[in-house]
C-alpha cells in the first residue's frame, strides 16, 4: 500500500501518540521492576565479587535502588521503544532503507546486550580485582553502595554501545558510504581513540587501561572485518578511495 503524504499537524500528533506509549511503557516497567529492584542489585553485587557494602548518606540506599529500577525498565521497555520510533520513521523511508531497517534492528539489540554481558561480567570482575590488590594492611577495602553502582554502569553501558559498531559499520558499507579502505586508513586514530575513551572511563592505572582498551580495538577490527565483507562492490582492494 503507498503511503501518503502527512500534513505537519498529523506528523506531531503520531509523534506525541508514539511517545506517551513510549513513556507508559517505561512508567509500567518501573512500577514493576522497583519491586525486584533488591534482589537484583544484591545478585549484580555478588556477580563481580562483592558481598558487603557500605552506605555513608540516609538516601543513598533509596536512589540506588531507584537507579536499578530505572534501568531495569529501560531494559523492559526497550523494546516497544525501537518499535515505535522504528513504526514513526519507516514511512518516510525508502523500500531498500525499510528492508535495511527490518534487517539490523533485532541483530543491533542483540548486540547491545552482548556486549553489556561483556562489559559486566569479564571487565568490571576484572578492574574490581585488581583495584583491590592496591588495599591491605592499613589500607582496608571498603566500598560504598552508590559508587559502585556508578562503576559498574560506567564500565557496562560504554561496551553496549561499542558493541553495535560492527551492524553499524556493516549497514554503512553495504549502502556504500564508508568503504573497507576507510578503515584501513584509520587504524592509527582508531587505537588513539580507544585509549583515549580506556583513560576516560577505567580507573588511573596502565593494567586498566589496556584491558579496556583492547576490547574496544578489536570491536574496530571487527568492524572493518564486516564492512569488507559487506561492501556492495565485493572484496574491494587495499587502496579503495572513499
Amino acid at each position: 500500500m503507498m503511503d501518503r503524504e502527512m500534513p505537519l499537524e498529523d506528523h506531531l500528533a503520531e509523534l506525541r501518540r508514539r511517545i506517551f506509549i513510549m513513556g507508559g511503557a517505561l512508567l509500567v516497567a518501573f512500577i514493576g521492576s522497583y519491586f525486584v529492584a533488591r534482589p537484583v542489585l544484591i545478585w549484580m553485587l555478588h556477580t563481580v565479587g562483592l558481598h558487603r557494602v557500605i552506605v555513608v548518606g540516609v538516601t543513598e540506599a533509596f536512589f540506588s535502588m531507584l537507579k536499578v529500577a530505572f534501568i531495569l525498565a529501560v531494559a523492559a521497555s526497550s523494546p516497544i521503544w525501537v518499535y515505535q520510533m522504528a513504526a514513526f520513521v519507516a514511512p518516510g523511508l525508502l523500500p531498500h532503507e525499510r528492508r535495511l531497517l527490518a534487517i539490523v534492528a533485532v541483530p543491533g539489540m542483540l548486540l547491545f546486550v552482548a556486549g553489556l554481558a561483556g562489559g559486566f561480567f569479564l571487565i568490571v570482575p576484572t578492574v574490581l580485582r585488581i583495584m583491590a590488590s592496591f588495599t591491605g594492611g592499613v589500607i582496608v577495602q571498603r566500598f560504598t553502595l552508590s559508587s559502585v553502582l556508578a562503576f559498574m554502569i560506567g564500565l557496562t553501558l560504554p561496551f553496549g554501545v561499542i558493541a553495535e559498531l560492527p551492524l553499524v559499520g556493516g549497514a554503512l558499507s553495504r549502502m556504500g558510504l564508508v568503504s573497507p579502505a576507510w578503515y584501513a586508513r584509520q587504524r592509527r586514530y582508531a587505537i588513539l581513540v580507544a585509549f583515549t575513551i580506556a583513560a576516560i572511563l577505567a580507573p588511573p592505572d596502565a593494567l586498566s587501561m589496556i584491558l579496556m582498551a583492547v576490547p574496544i580495538y578489536l570491536v574496530y577490527e571487527l568492524t572493518a572485518l564486516v564492512a569488507r565483507l559487506t561492501w556492495r562492490g565485493g572484496l574491494p582492494p587495499a587502496g579503495g578511495d572513499r
